[in-house]
C-alpha cells in the first residue's frame, strides 16, 4: 500500500463516530396481552389539539413541530395543521371520525373521492380491510387510482419522552397511481399507533418506493421516511 492510500485509511478510521448518519432508534413498546382498551376512541371537539415532533427517519433530524386542532365539526370532522413558525400544513377533514377525505400527509394534499379508513372500527388482532378509490392531488382536476388495505396488526405499550400510551398499532399498505408520470409501482407504508384515550395517534411513520420508468429494471426510488411523535395534547 502507498503513502498516499495508507494516510486516507488512516483519516477515515480516525473520523469519529458521531459523523456517521443515525437512523431513528425504534419505538419502544411492549406487547399487551388481550385487547386492550375497550371502546371507541375518544370523539372529536372543537379545540382538542395534538403536538407532534416530525422527524426525518434517515437521519434522526427533527423537522418540524406541528400542532393540530380540531376547528370545525359541523358537517365533519376539520383538523388545522400549523408548523413551529405557524405555517399552514393544509387541514385534515374528516367527513365521519376515523374516515379521511382531506389527506395532507403526503407530498401533496390528497383528496378522496370515496373516504378513507384511518382505522377500522373493530380493533381485533387480525382484523383487516380493503378499500379502493380515486383522489385528487393539490389543485390538479386529473383523478388518481389508490387502494389502501388497513390491519389491526396488535395492541402495545408505547413509551414515549411525553409518556406511556397503550396503543393499537395499525399498518396500512398503499398502492396508486402517482401524478408524476415517470413513476411506477408507487407502494406506500403508513403505521398508526393510535391510542383511543386520546383520539389520535401518539406516533405514525410514513414511508414510501417507486420505480422510475427511465431507469433499468429492478430500479426503485424512495420517498421521504417521517415519523411524527406526541409532545403534548388536550
Amino acid at each position: 500500500m502507498d503513502n498516499f492510500k495508507r494516510r486516507s485509511l488512516l483519516a477515515l478510521l480516525a473520523l469519529p463516530t458521531g459523523c456517521a448518519i443515525q437512523y431513528l432508534p425504534p419505538l419502544a413498546s411492549s406487547k399487551l396481552s388481550g385487547a386492550g382498551p375497550v371502546g371507541p376512541p375518544r370523539a372529536p371537539a372543537l379545540g382538542q389539539s395534538w403536538t407532534y415532533q416530525k422527524f426525518n427517519y434517515y437521519n434522526s433530524q427533527l423537522l418540524d413541530t406541528v400542532k393540530e386542532e380540531v376547528i370545525d365539526t359541523s358537517g365533519g370532522i376539520r383538523i388545522s395543521r400549523r408548523s413551529r413558525d405557524n405555517l399552514d400544513l393544509g387541514d385534515e377533514f374528516q367527513p365521519v371520525w376515523g374516515q379521511v377525505k382531506e389527506d395532507p400527509y403526503w407530498d401533496n394534499l390528497q383528496t378522496y373521492e370515496a373516504p378513507l379508513p384511518l382505522w377500522l372500527d373493530n380493533f381485533a388482532v387480525g382484523t383487516s380491510q380493503s378499500n379502493s378509490t380515486h383522489y385528487r392531488s393539490g389543485t390538479s382536476s386529473f383523478r388518481y387510482w389508490i387502494s389502501v388495505r388497513t390491519a389491526v396488526v396488535g395492541w402495545e405499550r408505547l413509551v414515549l419522552p411525553s409518556g406511556s400510551f397503550d396503543v393499537v398499532r395499525i399498518e396500512k399498505l398503499i398502492r396508486l397511481n402517482h401524478p408524476d408520470i415517470t413513476r411506477l409501482d408507487t407502494l406506500r407504508r403508513d403505521t398508526l399507533w393510535l391510542a383511543p384515550e386520546m383520539g389520535r395517534w401518539v406516533a405514525r411513520e410514513t414511508n414510501g418506493e417507486f420505480r422510475i420508468a427511465s431507469k433499468r429494471a429492478g430500479w426503485t426510488g424512495r420517498e421521504d421516511h417521517f415519523r411524527w411523535q406526541l409532545e403534548s395534547w388536550t
